[in-house]
């Protein structure tokens, strides 16, 4: 049964308590107040009342319900031998970076994978072999420690923010080759926060962007340009840059121009961010690693086969 108490001549009444039931009832006391008393504490004609409520109820105890435990389970497969049907071996050549034509030797490692997790999250390693295979495939110009990366996110592990700084442009030239994209984008959003651009590796920074679809890598160097115009004219030798690339730099002038704010107003693609383009895509189900060309002409074919599925 639920009571009430309210202060009343220096003395508790309980409403609904026993030994009340004279001048209360289910609404509290009959008797509260004199209307002329009641009208002294009215504020421009509104009574405010401050009301203080108090329950005996008992807490019940929260009680503990795991959750889903699939990609704990995942990871205890991940390098699983007695788990696995495909087995890679990786190293023994990888390209230097200060000078592609040398190659050095590593020490080739193993590690053992299951084909169909390959097959949902890494299409183009899985491609380079079959389940059951006995023979080891051979993976050259990957170092293993950055492959391990991979291979433990293909199976939902983390890679970490620091061994992404660390390995930016290893991971993602093996995401590339094997068909990692979002870890691809993961490491490219680190390299484009990490980079300074500077007149000097302006030019150089760009061609690597264009050569990896790193679109936002390349925004930024972009927007670096049309703001520096002054600076990189004459400095700077455009012969090597490739044609295709003078679309993104208009779009960055002309964004420049516009306004300063982070994404084109309502649905103008040709000045949308590349971020705002990925997750339009990300969410219509599309693939969202590409050029700004590719991610805008997919968007529009997409909007097109709307338009027609309405009519």
């Amino acid at each position: 049964k639920r009571t009430f108490q309210a202060k009343w001549d220096d003395k508790m009444i309980t409403f609904g308590g026993e030994g009340q039931e004279e001048y209360i009832n289910g609404w509290g006391k009959l008797i509260f107040a004199k209307r002329e008393t009641m009208l002294t504490y009215l504020d421009n004609g509104t009574l405010k009342l401050e009301v203080h409520l108090r329950t005996y109820k008992k807490a019940e105890p929260d009680s503990f319900v795991p959750s889903n435990s699939f990609c704990d389970n995942m990871l205890k497969g991940f390098n699983n031998e007695e788990m696995s049907d495909v087995t890679f071996e990786v190293g023994g050549e990888v390209e230097s970076a200060a000078n592609r034509r040398k190659r050095g030797k590593t020490i080739t490692t193993r590690f053992h994978a299951f084909h169909a997790i390959l097959r949902l999250n890494a299409p183009s390693l899985s491609d380079m072999c079959r389940p059951g295979d006995e023979a080891a495939v051979p993976i050259n110009g990957v170092e293993p420690e950055v492959f391990k990366m991979l291979l433990y996110f293909c199976y939902g592990g983390k890679v970490s923010e620091d061994e992404l700084e660390a390995n930016a442009k290893a991971i993602i030239e093996a995401a590339d080759r094997f068909g990692i994209v979002n870890l691809k984008l993961q490491a490219e959003a680190v390299l484009t926060k990490q980079t300074e651009v500077t007149v000097d590796n302006m030019l150089d920074n760009l061609l690597y962007a264009n050569s990896k679809n790193l679109a936002l890598f390349q925004e930024k160097i972009m927007d670096f340009v049309a703001e520096n115009g002054d600076k990189i004219l004459g400095k700077v030798s455009f012969d090597d840059v490739p044609g295709n690339l003078m679309s993104d730099l208009l779009t960055a002038v002309t964004r420049g121009k516009k306004s300063t704010c982070t994404s084109a107003p309502g649905d103008d693609l040709t000045l949308m961010r590349v971020g705002e383009l990925r997750k339009r895509l990300h969410d219509k189900g599309l693939c969202i690693d590409g050029s700004r060309e590719t991610m805008i002409a997919l968007l529009k074919g997409n909007l097109a086969g709307d338009e027609t599925v309405a009519e």
